[in-house]
Formats: C-alpha cells, sequence, structure tokens
C-alpha cells in the first residue's frame, strides 16, 4: 500500500518527470506527495590557524535560496493543478549536504522519486543525491528519465533478478503498485546454476513467488555476450517496451562502482525506461 511519496526536487528540467509520475502514483493510490527543496550555504568553519572562509556572502545565499524557492513554487503550481494531496517544504541547510537533508526527509515515506539526468544540467549532483536516496534513506527509489512518462499501472515489468537481498527487496517493494494482471520478466543474465546461488533453475523460485501474487511471471535467461550486465538489461527493457524495471541498486560497494563501473551506474545513467531501485 501506498500512502506517502517523497520527490527530492534538484531544480532542474528532470524535476517534471518526478512530479509527473508523483501526480499519477498519488492520483492511483489516494497518496500524500511530499517535495523537498533545499538551499545549502555553507558556513565558515573554525581550524587551529583560524576562520577558514568557505562561505558564501549573503548575495550568494539569496541566489541559492532564491533557486531553491524557484524550484518549490514550480512544484506547487503543478501538485496544486493536479489536485492531489500535498506539501512543500523549503530547507536551508548550512551544515550538511542537500543530499542528507533529503534522505531524513524520505524516511517519513513510502517511496522516493527522482527525476534525470538531465541534460540541461551536467554538473550537478544527480549521481551524488540519487546514491544518498538509495544508501540512506532506507527507502526504494523511483528514477523517471527525464522527458518519460510513468505508466500507472504498470502493465509489463522488467525485473533484472539475481539471487542477492538487493533484488529480492526491491521485487517485494514493487508487489504494491504491481497490478495482478502485469506481465513480468525475470530476466536473469549470464546465471549460474549453483546451490547457494541460482538454484538448479535460475529465476524459477521468485517467478512462481510472483506467480502467486497474480503477476503473469516468466523467465527469461540472456547471454550478454560482450556486453556488460547494465547493458543488457537496458537492452531487454527497451526491446520488450517495458513500462518498468525493477533491480537492486549497489549490490557491489558503491566505490567499486564508480571507480570500475557497474550495473547500477550503467542502468542509472543509460535507461529510458523508468527504475525501481531498492538496497
Amino acid at each position: 500500500m501506498i500512502r506517502d511519496l517523497f520527490v527530492f526536487l534538484q531544480g532542474t528540467a528532470a524535476d517534471a518527470a518526478a512530479l509527473d509520475a508523483a501526480v499519477h502514483l498519488a492520483q492511483a493510490h489516494d497518496a500524500h506527495v511530499a517535495a523537498l527543496a533545499v538551499a545549502h550555504a555553507p558556513v565558515p568553519f573554525a581550524s587551529e590557524w583560524g576562520v577558514t572562509a568557505v562561505g558564501l556572502d549573503q548575495a550568494g545565499f539569496d541566489a541559492l535560496r532564491k533557486a531553491a524557492e524557484g524550484a518549490a513554487d514550480g512544484a506547487r503550481a503543478k501538485l496544486e493543478a493536479a489536485g492531489v494531496s500535498h506539501e512543500v517544504r523549503v530547507v536551508d541547510s548550512p551544515l550538511a549536504w542537500p543530499e542528507e537533508v533529503a534522505a531524513l526527509h524520505a524516511r517519513h515515506a513510502d517511496l522516493c522519486i527522482f527525476g534525470g539526468p538531465a541534460p540541461d544540467a551536467p554538473g550537478s549532483r544527480f549521481g551524488t543525491s540519487f546514491d544518498a536516496l538509495l544508501m540512506h534513506s532506507g527507502r526504494p527509489v523511483l528514477l523517471v528519465p527525464d522527458g518519460i512518462t510513468l505508466m500507472v499501472p504498470p502493465r509489463r515489468v522488467v525485473i533484472a533478478w539475481q539471487p542477492r537481498r538487493e533484488a529480492s527487496r526491491a521485487v517485494h517493494d514493487a508487489l504494491p503498485w504491481l497490478p495482478r494482471d502485469a506481465r513480468v520478466d525475470v530476466l536473469v543474465v549470464n546465471p549460474q546454476s549453483t546451490a547457494l546461488g541460482y538454484g538448479e533453475a535460475p529465476g524459477s523460485d521468485i517467478a512462481r513467488h510472483l506467480a502467486r501474487h497474480g503477476c503473469q511471471a516468466k523467465v527469461v535467461e540472456i547471454d550478454r555476450g560482450g556486453q556488460s550486465t547494465g547493458q543488457a538489461i537496458l537492452d531487454h527493457a527497451t526491446s520488450s517496451v517495458a513500462d518498468l524495471v525493477v533491480m537492486g541498486g549497489f549490490s557491489h560497494s558503491r566505490w567499486r562502482e564508480q571507480v570500475f563501473g557497474g550495473v547500477t551506474r550503467t542502468v542509472l545513467e543509460g535507461t529510458r525506461t523508468p527504475v525501481l531501485f531498492s538496497h
């Protein structure tokens, strides 16, 4: 059951996709939407050499506050026009990064909704904000790509399955808003049949579990060939015309994914399909 939705406003074009998704979900589930904009202005701090001037002057802070209020005003107008229950918060954060504040607020919601990445803001803190929401809020994160409309309810779903805690949590986070007649591909990429991993029939156990919940689930096993697992997931989502991808996020450490690349990072940066991530 979904009753509370949280949207972290980035102040970019990507906010529109996130807010539209929040409206669609709120209307479908009679849910409340909380949107947050953060004005972050570091204050000077003291060291053994005296005060380090890393803070902004008043004009600099006023500009950040104005940008946050602009993002909030846009969100408020959209939510009011849609007629959904909502609140829009603007928080000044001199002592914490905006994504830390967002993770705190997100803990009181059933689902975080995040838009992007936005082509109009290539230098934004998109990746850092997503990481914080996924790793520190304790809530699933729905990523809605810029310019993409979320289908509610989703009819065609791809579950990127691995026998890991993160993937299992993602499946069960998705169940409250999957219709009973949803067609679900349980996608397994280059699985190995091991007793403590995929088992003798990779994907079959979770597919049967989904079927008991009323989903039309089938196992799709693919060989990724020379491409990455993340790209194989993206290609299957595109070819199957999926409305939603469901997957665990950061099965490996974030440091390893940032340095060497990884499935989460590939999907995050390349998807044109909404993705529900859980950790």
